[in-house]
């Protein structure tokens, strides 16, 4: 069988991904030494992509102490160690060898060594001259790890594209540098089409506000700002290099300009990408603030009338594995997705507006148009709610029908007060203190504990939430919400 040339380079880069977790003692954890490290080289990549200094072998042995925390196993000290130091040097530590093992040589026709390392020091972020500890960086082979499929820069989005696209620039590889910001390009120009298809969708129905949350998934408006800012920063970066290769020949100096021609078109076009993406942000904020009725419309779609009744009873199917297909996804323990407000308001029946009555009800008819959040009012009527959930771990909306008309007033008085139930109804949430993001029901948590401090015992419980098997139900004039309880879990 002919050899090809490039064998040897080709087995170079297979011969560090094989290696990668080989030789550790890890015990119980063997079979799980590949996946943690490369879970490692990962993460360091992750900081040396947003200027993290915290790349040290300390901060190694934190990071796998958390990835071995996520995957559920246990492990002491030593175990945590040999993973950093088996991923940083070949044996030895105290040695510190980079890897080595024989490749064959296509053009030798001999068996060579090859030595390599999956860290390098950044000398550039160490700072031994004012005493700091070793700052560690990826090398090209373990930079190749993470690029070797196009399947890990979707995972990893614009950002990665961004810090490889500066890296062929800083080592003044302009052809590779130019089909990198092509892909840049490529890249914005999706997520362009993707906002405006968005916007399109969310004015034909707001509810799809809820339902797309793979556009920015759950991200604020700062975190968004945040990000922008952060990718101008590497684009300013990749600028800075211009003038650095002003003294290239003339060839050379060409292939440069025409590079950073591209990259201003890049730029130009990543600018666009901020605009839509804040125009549909104010869009959405538009929506919730002034046409929040838009959300609470119920479908008139069901499963047993428009699919069973009306198609299969109907029509039949054409096999009965067709049957599996349909009820299968009904049963199938994997949600994927959160379900949205208006999916829990969906089974609430809101009646027609009758002519005055003389019952209690017509005292409770309250005009519920926009107005901004009393916050002071919501930590009022909630204070029972998390003082069951601090005592008994449980709060059942049914408890509210004990109300006197006074109190039933203040609970209709806006429509937070109702909705922020229903939030905990309809996703589960981990209660924090310290949350700085657009969540209210954590926004209401920050303002219980200020008002009572011994709601932070809550500090870290998770929320979930569970409907009643029982005949009574929470019935306010037009507002109907089945017995809905939520509970700490334990």
């Amino acid at each position: 069988m002919m050899i090809e040339s490039g064998f040897f380079n080709r087995m170079k880069k297979l011969q560090s991904i094989r290696m990668l977790g080989s030789g550790m003692d890890l015990g119980e954890l063997n079979e799980y030494a590949y996946e943690i490290c490369f879970l490692l080289i990962q993460n360091i990549f992750l900081r040396e992509l947003r200027e993290n200094e915290n790349r040290t072998r300390d901060d190694m042995l934190f990071i796998t102490e958390k990835i071995l925390k996520d995957m559920d196993l246990q492990c002491n000290k030593e175990v945590v160690e040999r993973v950093v130091d088996g991923t940083l040097w070949y044996r030895e530590p105290t040695k510190q060898e980079g890897f080595k093992t024989r490749i064959y040589n296509e053009a030798t026709k001999t068996k060579e060594d090859y030595i390599f390392r999956y860290f390098k020091v950044d000398r550039e972020h160490s700072h031994w001259e004012q005493g700091g500890s070793t700052v560690y960086m990826l090398t090209e082979e373990s930079q190749e790890m993470i690029f070797i499929t196009r399947e890990i820069l979707e995972e990893f989005g614009f950002d990665l594209e961004q810090f490889y696209t500066l890296q062929l620039i800083k080592t003044g590889n302009f052809a590779k540098a130019r089909n990198s910001i092509d892909n840049l390009m490529a890249r914005v120009r999706v997520l362009i089409n993707r906002e405006k298809e968005y916007r399109r969708d969310i004015i034909r129905n707001p509810q799809n506000i809820f339902f797309d949350r793979n556009i920015r998934g759950k991200k604020s408006e700062d975190e968004i700002k945040e990000q922008f800012e952060d990718e101008q920063k590497v684009f300013a970066n990749m600028f800075s290099w211009r003038n650095r290769y002003d003294a290239l020949p003339e060839d050379k100096k060409r292939e440069a300009e025409i590079m950073f021609e591209n990259l201003e078109r890049a730029r130009l076009l990543h600018d666009s990408l901020a605009k839509h993406v804040m125009e549909n942000l104010a869009l959405e904020l538009e929506i919730r603030v002034k046409y929040p009725e838009s959300f609470w419309k119920i479908s008139s779609f069901s499963f047993k009338k428009d699919i069973w009744q009306n198609h299969i009873v109907k029509n039949g199917l054409r096999s009965i594995d067709d049957l599996e297909g349909i009820v299968s996804t009904l049963f199938s323990p994997k949600t994927e997705f959160i379900y949205p407000l208006d999916w829990a308001w969906s089974e609430q029946i809101v009646k027609k507006k009758r002519s005055a009555r003389k019952d209690l009800d017509t005292t409770l008819d309250v005009d519920w148009k926009f107005r901004e959040t009393d916050w002071d009012l919501l930590v009022e009527l909630y204070e029972e709610v998390f003082t069951a959930l601090l005592e008994d771990g449980k709060f059942s909306i049914l408890q509210l029908n004990e109300k006197n008309r006074e109190e039933k007033e203040k609970w209709l008085s806006q429509r937070e007060n109702i909705d922020i139930f229903m939030m905990f109804v309809i996703s589960k949430v981990t209660l924090d203190i310290k949350h700085t993001g657009e969540d209210e029901r954590l926004k209401l948590f920050k303002g219980l504990c200020n008002k009572k401090p011994i709601i932070k015992a809550l500090h870290g419980k998770k929320i979930l939430s569970k409907i009643e098997d029982t005949e009574e139900t929470f019935a306010w004039n037009e507002l109907f919400i089945s017995p809905y309880t939520i509970y700490v879990e334990e």
